[in-house]
């Protein structure tokens, strides 16, 4: 992997851990105040049951580890239930990496070098650890609260923590989990603007969402920032997704050709790990 980019290493480096959990600057459109917070009124805010069915635009990411900084543009495509592809392209031109997050594995894909990697979410060590599939990654792209055990919405909210905390309500998952869970809702509209989650072994991944717009009859945050504070590491990837759009497609993984080499997931972490210390 030594010739894989600065771009490419840090956001393999990053995503895999951060897509395990997920304030707000700019709104447009309807919002809901909250006055006094109940379990039926957050049932029917929007994090609680976002309807966004595909999401498609441009994303701009920066990343930083321990004070080194990368930047990549490139493009998401969310299909709700299928999929999600975060790609990074070579000079605003080419596709250059593309991360896979499906249903059953996860999958990165480096064309520049012909390589792959995938695993089951299982077999990540830090998404295996905090109970992490795809529900709850696709949850965290969609600014939506989640339940870590599958419960659907609205019927997990009964199993939350509800308390009002000043400028925020909060929502909190069973402490008695691996990982506990805290959502952050804006009393003044509504509106998730962050997630927490406070794992056992003491590490902390958190998702803060700001600059609401309107997309698809909803107000939707057009920033996403994942930070992850653990095992003598601070980083943050921070999306800045544009021209969002919810037009229908058909989400087909990558197709690939016997020319690319197939190698360890956690053997790519791990070099990229040593390469970027």
């Amino acid at each position: 992997m030594r010739n894989v980019d600065k771009v490419a290493k840090l956001l393999l480096l990053l995503i895999v851990p951060f897509l395990a959990s997920c304030s707000a600057s700019r709104r447009v459109g309807h919002s809901i105040a909250i006055e006094k917070p109940t379990p039926s009124l957050v049932a029917g805010l929007p994090a609680a049951a976002h309807s966004v069915e595909y999401l498609s635009g441009g994303v701009r990411m920066k990343a930083t580890v321990n004070g080194e900084t990368a930047t990549a543009r490139g493009r998401v495509r969310i299909r709700r239930g299928e999929g999600v592809q975060v790609s990074a392209t070579a000079m605003g031109l080419m596709e250059a990496a593309c991360f896979e997050f499906l249903r059953s594995d996860v999958r990165f894909i480096y064309k520049l070098d012909k390589l792959y990697a995938d695993a089951p979410y299982s077999g990540v060590p830090f998404l295996a650890q905090t109970g992490t599939d795809y529900a709850i990654l696709e949850a965290v792209l969609l600014n939506r609260i989640f339940s870590p055990d599958g419960t659907p919405m609205p019927d997990a909210l009964a199993a939350m923590t509800l308390a009002d905390e000043g400028e925020f309500v909060t929502l909190t998952t069973s402490e008695q989990a691996t990982v506990v869970y805290k959502f952050y809702i804006n009393k003044s509209d509504g509106m998730l603007v962050k997630s927490e989650g406070l794992c056992a072994d003491g590490g902390r991944v958190m998702c803060e969402y700001s600059d609401f717009e309107q997309f698809d009859k909803e107000l939707f945050p057009t920033k996403v920032t994942l930070s992850f504070y653990g095992n003598d590491t601070q980083a943050s990837i921070a999306f800045t997704f544009s021209a969002l759009n919810s037009n229908e497609f058909k989400f087909s993984p990558r197709k690939l050709s016997s020319a690319y080499r197939r190698v360890s997931l956690e053997g790519v972490l791990n070099s990229i790990g040593e390469e970027t210390n």
